[in-house]
């Protein structure tokens, strides 16, 4: 696993579909340049094709020229992430144990997670480790909360975390798995989840990218030179003002920053920016 992989949310593989092929070749031109695969998680393909349970002429598209542009694409169930655990530990109960400790950190109260739990005595018994029975885990964790999808949930997201709580375990390169989200909340959670496990524990760094964050990558590359460039990546999926989280000039930390995409554009020209989401 020497490449660099790129998790793809629902909600950015949607804008980054429905952009012209000029601007989303840019993006493209990124993730390839930084030797990257692609991968959507099983749950995620099931949010693209929620509304009519196939997927839009405009996200074939994309995957198209996904693969046009070199770049390998995967479409991973989540449950196996077990062979890949298992072609680096020798330990199945250690395997096992990853994947408890990434559904603690990531379970709320009210989550689709929190329901499969409570209605599968089974499952609730192998997290709270008050069962040895742990033959097919991942399987029955992760085809069971699938099963309890809902419209609208944010179940893809959940599932994203789990599984990046798993794979940082493995001895990889920092910064070898990146998300792709413009879900601010959900990248909150994400991110909060990490830095709750101690640092002893906490495994390889995640990078996470929202649009605008890679917007501002495309013009340190070199591969978007003007501002009249980013525009366009930076206007996907809004009204053309955006919320990022970043400093500018004179701020000593991050914080939220609302401003409409000229502006934004502008600003990473001229380096007065730096967008950490």
């Amino acid at each position: 696993m020497s490449k660099k992989c790129f998790f793809y949310d629902t909600c950015s593989f949607r804008y980054h579909a429905n952009l012209k092929e000029q601007d989303a070749e840019k993006i493209l031109e990124y993730i390839r340049r930084q030797d990257g695969i692609i991968v959507i998680t099983r749950c995620i393909l099931m949010e693209l094709a929620s509304q009519s349970h196939s997927l839009e002429e405009s996200y074939v598209r994309y995957v198209k020229k996904i693969a046009d542009y070199g770049i390998a694409l995967y479409v991973v169930y989540e449950e196996e992430l077990q062979d890949i655990m298992e072609s680096c530990f020798s330990s199945r109960q250690q395997v096992n144990n990853y994947l408890i400790w990434a559904i603690r950190m990531i379970n709320s109260p009210v989550s689709t997670i929190a329901k499969t739990l409570l209605e599968d005595e089974g499952l609730r018994n192998i997290v709270e480790e008050k069962s040895k029975n742990t033959q097919d885990f991942y399987t029955r964790f992760f085809s069971g909360v699938r099963k309890n999808k809902e419209t609208g949930d944010n179940l893809g997201e959940e599932m994203l975390a789990v599984c990046l709580h798993v794979l940082v375990k493995l001895p990889e390169e920092e910064g070898k798995f990146c998300l792709i989200t413009d879900d601010k909340g959900a990248a909150g959670k994400i991110d909060a989840s990490f830095r709750r496990v101690n640092r002893r524990y906490r495994g390889k760094r995640v990078i996470l990218f929202s649009t605008p964050k890679l917007v501002q990558a495309l013009y340190n590359e070199g591969i978007a030179a003007e501002a009249e460039e980013l525009l366009p990546i930076l206007h996907a999926g809004n009204n053309g003002i955006i919320k990022i989280l970043g400093a500018e000039i004179y701020d000593i930390d991050n914080r939220e920053i609302t401003l409409d995409c000229a502006e934004a554009a502008r600003k990473i020209v001229e380096k007065k920016i730096h967008i950490a989401l």
